[in-house]
């Protein structure tokens, strides 16, 4: 009978992009992809909750979740992988495509090539050309994936082009990354090369794998190499470390870009999060101190002067803390020093005309420094920062500024304005299971960011309580329901019924138990 069937319906793969086509034709001239878009990015996302950014479930899950087991799918698979080996072809292939498109590939891979490479009757020689077809003619990531790491098994220069192509892909960089040092020859070269191509989970994967072996890998790790477009505190202490940051800030004077590189560095290292940060690193003292001595020269711009408020919130830390770092290479009259450096540069008459310009900014990493460094320095910039929004109302970040008060009556005239300028009807669809993320969440981003405000002002806010509580992201139905613990009035039955209905149609059954508490408590005072 499948005979009768097309063969794009029997074989996955036909009549589909390959991936590695796809990204040799997204290329421009410079060898850089265009954008991180897969053939199968429809496919593969459908029916899940969430879309990744390429390589970010990868990338997360590497860092942060342990292993699964999957020693079903992994035995499957051994067995499905050794057929097509022994009998390579069409119909082998199809069922382990098949197979391959069904499991989260990163938490078999490990199990399933050591399992692979010692079952008996597996014939190398077409392992290696059945891997290097899923490579090459994969329209599934998962296939790549799995051809990619399989040839990483094999030490040969055949595949060198295939992987460093599909490499420049975030999606496919920890496979590219594994299998270029496993399997081809100058294996650091390669990875730093295929590093300046990457910007996201790719370069993460990267750098933490390139050895500094040269002076121009040391360079470009404390200048560059720990920029990326997920977290740089992923990458500041490895690139810190590794390029030895501490002898390059000795030299007499720097130039810009070490300066530069030096300053995110430490506020990436100051910042802390996913990986080692400043208390991680064994030079830090050093660092600040000789990184200030160029400061005192060197720092002309407010992203430069967003680092000194940073070391400044560090340096004045409590005393506690700091006992435990004067045994690692800090001393009291250093830390004393630097914070009399910071003071002397933060308090520079210029900054007061690239504040009040970078507040007029457009380019939101000038404004940021400008709204930083304006705080920092007790300037009142909320009536600028609502002007700016009424023009732009999507701003996610002006929003966030201007809801960030504390007085009333400010934070009525940003209510007053969002319930009129937000699409509220495109938030209150009805509850549902969504996180919010991605294209068309905008609106219901934004209404967590004055959700969450709300418990400080009491009676302030109730349309967009309402809003919130008929929303199908359950983020914004907890920060409706926080609003409302923090408030100690009765409410009105208008809204009671709001809070009855909700309980009724809430699918998730924490926020429903939230709701139903809430109803419980609120029996006593006036109403709203």
């Amino acid at each position: 009978m499948l005979r009768f069937f097309r063969k794009e319906a029997l074989y996955p793969w036909m009549r589909k992009p390959s991936i590695y086509e796809y990204i040799q034709n997204n290329m421009d001239e410079t060898g850089h992809l265009r954008d991180n878009t897969l053939p199968d990015d429809e496919e593969f996302w459908e029916g899940k909750g969430i879309r990744w950014v390429a390589g970010g479930l990868d990338g997360t899950f590497s860092h942060h979740v342990a292993g699964g087991n999957g020693e079903a799918n992994v035995r499957e698979l051994v067995q499905l992988i050794a057929k097509q080996s022994r009998k390579p072809g069409n119909k082998a292939r199809r069922e382990t495509y098949v197979k391959l498109m069904q499991v989260d590939i990163l938490s078999v891979i490990d199990p399933l090539l050591e399992a692979l490479l010692k079952e008996p009757g597996v014939h190398l020689e077409n392992l290696y050309n059945e891997a290097y077809w899923m490579a090459e003619n994969g329209a599934d990531r998962n296939v790549v994936k799995l051809g990619m790491a399989i040839l990483g098994q094999f030490q040969t220069e055949h595949h060198k082009q295939l992987v460093m192509t599909l490499g420049k892909h975030d999606e496919f960089t920890l496979y590219a990354a594994v299998a270029i040092q496993n399997s081809l020859n100058d294996a650091n070269s390669l990875l730093f090369e295929l590093a300046r191509f990457a910007k996201r989970w790719g370069k993460i994967h990267l750098v933490e794998r390139i050895e500094p072996a040269t002076s121009e890998i040391k360079d470009w790790l404390i200048r560059n190499g720990f920029r990326n477009d997920v977290m740089d505190e992923y990458l500041a202490c490895i690139c810190a470390r590794n390029g030895e940051l501490h002898l390059a800030l000795e030299s007499e004077r720097i130039d810009s870009a070490l300066y530069e590189g030096a300053g995110g560095i430490i506020s990436a290292l100051l910042a802390g999060g996913p990986a080692e940060d400043i208390d991680d690193y064994e030079h830090a003292a050093t660092v600040v101190k000789q990184y200030l001595r160029h400061a005192e020269r060197m720092c002309s711009t407010l992203s430069q002067l967003v680092v000194l408020f940073d070391l400044v919130d560090f340096l004045n830390q409590d005393e506690e803390r700091w006992e435990s770092r004067y045994q690692t290479g800090w001393k009291a009259e250093d830390r004393e020093s630097l914070q009399k450096i910071c003071r002397s540069i933060i308090e520079r008459e210029e900054w007061s005309d690239q504040i009040q310009s970078g507040l007029q900014s457009g380019v939101p990493g000038e404004r940021y420094a400008a709204i930083r460094a304006g705080k920092a320095l007790g300037w009142d910039i909320w009536p600028i920062l609502f002007e700016q929004l009424q023009k732009d109302p999507l701003n996610y970040t002006l929003f966030f500024e201007v809801m960030n008060t504390d007085e009333r009556e400010r934070a009525q005239a940003v209510v007053s304005f969002a319930e009129q300028a937000l699409p509220l009807s495109r938030v209150a669809t009805g509850p549902a299971d969504e996180l919010g993320i991605g294209p068309g969440f905008e609106p219901h981003r934004l209404l967590s960011v004055l959700l969450q405000s709300l418990d400080r002002f009491e009676g302030l806010g109730v349309s967009l309580i309402k809003t919130g509580l008929k929303s199908p992201v359950v983020n914004n139905r907890n920060m409706a329901l926080r609003a409302l613990e923090g408030w100690t009035a009765r409410w009105t039955d208008t809204l009671r019924e709001n809070l009855l209905e909700a309980a009724a149609k809430e699918p998730d059954n924490g926020v429903k138990e939230r709701i139903e508490k809430l109803l419980q408590q609120n029996n006593e005072g006036n109403s709203l």
